[in-house]
């Protein structure tokens, strides 16, 4: 089988990438590793693209509202075997958190308008996300007035909250492997994340949003805050291209993590019908 990884050879996270690629090499398979800019030659013979740590490394890489994925449009309209190019929470923008939000679930507050900004708890600063930002890119600090001012179809508005760390739960489609935390949180600092000992109720909770798309062909990561009073608000169901840590899990864990995640593709494109 000849595998298409869909990364950035030229990040710090390309290593989990370099790892996947030998294990597949090893089960006899010949694995190209490309960015997201790679010749669409390749789709007439690859039988799988996998969509993994393409993402830039600084702000400059960041456009608002740009779709900088456009391979990801060409896979699905030619409806080449694929993982992770389907997500139908991050990988379509932000607008998810808001209906979560209204439908009362365990999320960070969040608005889809300007009109709406009365419907957060109040706070001195509000937070305007761009729905296809990462790493913190685009986000913008401002008061309620420059919140309204500012709002355009881009963003969406969350209050600036007050929370401890980041906790992130690990999934294989559907199947759960690992849980991290990171004190105080990623941005701006992205700190050395330990081991997270997790409650029944909050793997329970980490499930039910992971299960919001049955039979997901790909990774998920499913990322909350935990606030000052211990509870778990989720910050995003990150299910389009999803950093793991594998650097940073246990030696049996990673290798777990890698052969579930080789058994999915193969799954997946054994079944996959064009």
């Amino acid at each position: 089988m000849k595998i298409a990884i869909i990364t950035n050879p030229n990040i710090e996270e390309f290593i989990e990438d370099k790892w996947i690629a030998q294990s597949f090499k090893r089960d006899g398979h010949e694995v190209f590793i490309v960015d997201k800019n790679y010749s669409e030659s390749l789709e007439n013979t690859c039988d799988v693209f996998l969509k993994r740590n393409c993402w830039g490394v600084d702000e400059k890489d960041f456009v608002l509202g740009k779709d900088t994925d456009g391979f990801k449009t060409r896979l699905i309209n030619k409806n080449l075997p694929r993982i992770n190019c389907d997500g139908k929470f991050d990988g379509s923008g932000k607008n998810y958190l808001c209906k979560f939000y209204k439908l009362k679930e365990q999320v960070v507050p969040s608005v889809a308008t300007a009109k709406e900004i009365d419907k957060l708890p109040k706070t001195k600063t509000y937070l305007l996300k761009p729905h296809n930002g990462w790493d913190g890119f685009g986000i913008k600090k401002v008061s309620r007035d420059k919140a309204q001012k500012l709002w355009n179809k881009n963003y969406i508005i969350q209050p600036k909250i007050d929370f401890v760390s980041e906790v992130q739960f690990y999934y294989v489609g559907n199947k759960f492997e690992y849980a991290l935390e990171f004190v105080p949180s990623k941005v701006p600092i992205y700190p050395e994340p330990k081991n997270y000992k997790f409650t029944k109720q909050e793997l329970l909770l980490a499930n039910h949003f992971a299960n919001l798309s049955p039979n997901y062909n790909g990774v998920q990561r499913i990322d909350f805050l935990k606030t000052t009073s211990g509870q778990l608000l989720l910050l995003e169901i990150e299910d389009s291209s999803p950093y793991l840590d594998l650097e940073s899990v246990t030696t049996y864990k990673r290798r777990r993590f890698i052969k579930d995640y080789k058994n999915l593709v193969y799954n997946y494109t054994k079944n996959f019908k064009l």
